[in-house]
């Protein structure tokens, strides 16, 4: 006879029975039941907190689920609490200052930005998502670009088949207006997505200083300047992307953006006054002004297959293609008027002109890659990349032509000026990561080789064909750990070599009208060290802090410098300012960075950000050049009646210092507000920047031979407004119902 075990456990200590039911007699069952009816048993209620943060592996949670207060509230809203994602009001996403970061949607990319992301996650209610999954350093089986991170967006609800429509309008008061539309369709196999943009916008500024030129503390010359400037400009950008799962195992993903913009009736005008004392003592008073165009065309389109192989576990190759492109093409009318010109008569050689300028530049890079991660077990996998640039060529061309008096035109080459210049590069690289993970505990190494090549084609009066190869090696190794209370710790180190660009190495010269700058051959490679390390606490419910501390060491770092020639410029007759890139004997940089968001509910966060910092660089035969600095930001959101938002931020900074150089900032504050109404169809927003008008900046030079003051002041305070209007629909489907965001 089958027997079936009877297991009663009971609440009063040591009363536990097991027995099979055709040996428990009637007596014994009556025998318990009343002894439990003579037990009064109260009821005992076991309830803990569900986290509102958690941590999962690599990856930090955001569990919407669980908070009560993002009620009534949208997905936009839900992804500011992210923890370590910062948000701006045009839905501009970084993370710890890392703009280097992809938007998934149930562990697919979304391929969005901007407005369009922003506005995609205002029309879907928070109550529709799970969780937000923030991955700051994904490992290969994610297989994205190394420097991505990553930000999942993961629903409670099915998002079915979904179109929407994204009409705006965007602007501020400088003035600056841009129209825009987006179109989003979302399948269980497709999501693509379309951007159409353009813009108006004239902006105006000024700026004024003082240089002096020295050599060997005697000073050669020395003058003053003042420049305001007009600048109407236009603006075009077409974007789509699209996401398609082939089969079950494959993705093919297609990123193409385009961009168009130009500046048309640009002016400047320049006063200046001159003192030469070398070679004779000159004075000269002086106005520049130009008339110019310029247009550009650029964009890249962006293609890669993924495959996850089939029957092996964790096995997957990524192959990928990137093709960049710029056209750009410009011109100007320059006039130069001189109102005085005195002293000795063989100094006199500043002369008035009148001249056009047009120049063209064609870029064009073809990036080719191949990745193929490779799992040696549960806790072990190792990451192969192969790629190289078959093509990248940048083509300039420089053409001036001086007013010709015979003929009344502008026919006179100039060729001092002219040129056409070929800077070629390829290169093949190789990577080898490996991955290990224990429990909390995960090590990644990574090893780095590239073989590049520089090719220089100059054709004009300073021709140069050279060509240069150089072996780049970056090792790499890090190492995170995670605790069950929360705390994340992570250690990085790595070690590079670069090369000079061919710019840097070309002995062509560039003239301007007053200064040159030219390469240098005698460059070598510089290597950088870098080590840092952090920690971040994320609080169950509050939010989370951070303090993340660095160091880098760079020797025969490349910096350009400004000099002035240590006699007569042969070619402009008088001594002038240079630049050119040189070796430095070292730099260094070393500081902290400290964070806080404090997170009161979904709709009220404050963030702070901190950031102290000494560099300095030696220069063979000189001082070091040191300084401390340290800036601070400061931001607030708020929800007002779940309806409005508020943003407020401020930030602040002493001067910095670089090679020769230090830099000054002023303090900035700005304040924005936004709405999202009519049942999620029509979103309101606009903000002040730089509510003080203090947009000021000045920067002095102290190099051995020349030594400047300037300074600028362009007016940043504006008021900047948007809406966004919804046509369609997102179709949300919950267990046995289904609703719609946005209709």
């Amino acid at each position: 006879m089958k027997k079936t075990l009877s297991l009663l456990l009971s609440l009063v200590p040591l009363l536990v029975y097991a027995q099979t039911t055709d040996s428990v007699s009637q007596a014994t069952l009556d025998s318990i039941d009343a002894k439990l009816k003579m037990l009064k048993l109260k009821e005992i209620s076991v309830s803990a907190p569900k986290p509102v943060y958690s941590m999962t592996g690599e990856v930090v949670n955001y569990n919407v689920e669980n908070d009560e207060t993002v009620r009534d509230l949208t997905a936009w809203d839900a992804i500011r609490n992210a923890p370590t994602v910062q948000v701006d009001e045009e839905g501009n996403i970084t993370m710890r200052g890392s703009e280097q970061v992809e938007m998934w949607l149930n562990g697919r990319p979304t391929g969005m930005s901007g407005v369009m992301l922003r506005a995609f996650f205002e029309s879907m209610p928070a109550e529709a998502l799970t969780r937000i999954e923030v991955i700051k350093n994904p490992s290969a089986r994610y297989m994205v670009e190394e420097g991505k991170h990553i930000i999942n967006i993961v629903t409670s609800a099915k998002l079915r088949t979904s179109e929407l429509w994204l009409l705006g309008l965007s602007g501020n008061t400088r003035p600056y207006l841009s129209p825009w539309v987006s179109y989003v369709r979302n399948t269980d196999r497709l999501k693509f997505n379309i951007h159409l943009s353009g813009s108006h916008s004239h902006f105006e500024g000024s700026s004024h200083g003082d240089a002096t030129l020295t050599d060997n503390s005697d000073t050669t010359s020395r003058h003053t300047y003042s420049t305001s400037s007009e600048r109407p400009r236009y603006f075009g950008n077409l974007m789509f992307n699209i996401d398609y799962k082939i089969d079950s195992a494959t993705d093919l993903h297609i990123n193409n953006w385009i961009m168009l913009q130009g500046d048309y009736d640009n002016s400047e005008v320049s006063l200046r006054e001159q003192w030469d004392y070398r070679p004779d003592t000159a004075h000269y008073r002086y106005t520049d002004s130009s008339l110019s165009y310029w247009n550009m065309a650029n964009g890249f389109t962006n293609f890669d297959i993924k495959r996850r192989l089939p029957g092996r576990k964790g096995h997957n190759i990524t192959i990928g293609g990137v093709w960049n492109y710029s056209f750009v093409n410009s011109g100007n009318l320059q006039q130069r008027v001189v109102s005085l010109a005195e002293g000795n008569a063989a100094a006199l050689l500043l002369q008035p002109y009148d001249r056009t300028r047009n120049n063209g530049t064609r870029n064009n890079t073809l990036d080719l890659s191949l990745r193929y991660n490779l799992p040696l077990g549960d806790h072990d996998e190792l990451t192969f990349r192969f790629g190289g640039r078959p093509y990248g060529n940048n083509h300039q061309e420089h053409n001036i032509l001086d007013y010709n008096m015979l003929t009344g035109g502008h026919t006179l080459p100039d060729t001092l000026r002219n040129y056409i210049c070929d800077y070629r590069s390829n290169h093949l690289y190789g990577t080898l990561s490996w991955r290990h993970e224990w429990e909390r505990l995960t090590l990644t190494a990574d090893l780095r080789a590239t073989c590049n090549r520089l090719g220089i084609d100059n054709k004009g009066l300073f021709p140069d064909d050279t060509t240069f190869r150089f072996l780049d090696l970056k090792p790499s190794l890090g190492l995170t750990y995670r605790t069950p209370s929360m705390h994340y710790f992570r250690f990085n180190a790595s070690h590079t070599v670069s090369h000079p660009s061919g710019s840097d190495l070309t002995v062509s010269r560039t003239y301007g009208d007053d200064s040159y700058s030219v390469g240098n051959r005698s460059l070598h490679n510089s290597r950088t060290g870098k080590a840092s390390f952090s920690w971040n606490r994320y609080f169950p419910k509050t939010g989370s802090m951070g303090i993340e501390a660095y160091a880098s060491h760079t020797v025969g770092g490349i910096e350009s410098v400004t000099a002035s020639t240590p006699g007569v410029d042969p070619y402009l007759g008088r001594v002038v300012t240079y630049s050119m890139p040189f070796n430095i004997a070292s730099s260094y940089k070393c500081g902290a960075d400290a964070n806080i968001t404090y997170r009161t509910a979904a709709w009220a966060s404050v963030s702070l950000n901190a950031n102290l910092y000494r560099q300095g660089y030696a220069v063979e035969g000189e001082p070091m050049q040191e300084q401390t600095s340290w800036n601070l930001y400061a931001r607030l959101w708020t929800k007002v009646a779940k309806l409005v938002n508020i943003d407020a931020n401020v930030s602040y900074g002493n001067p910095t210092l670089g090679l020769y150089r230090q830099q000054e900032r002023a303090v900035s504050i700005g304040l924005g507000a936004s709405a999202t109404l009519l049942d999620g169809r029509l979103s309101l927003r606009a903000s002040v920047s730089d509510l003080l008008d203090n947009n000021r900046y000045s920067e002095s030079v102290t190099a051995p031979t020349y030594a400047s003051n300037s300074s600028s002041r362009t007016s940043l305070r504006y008021i900047t407004f948007g809406l966004t209007w919804r046509i369609g629909k997102l179709d949300l489907e919950w267990q046995a119902h289904s609703g719609a965001a946005g209709q």
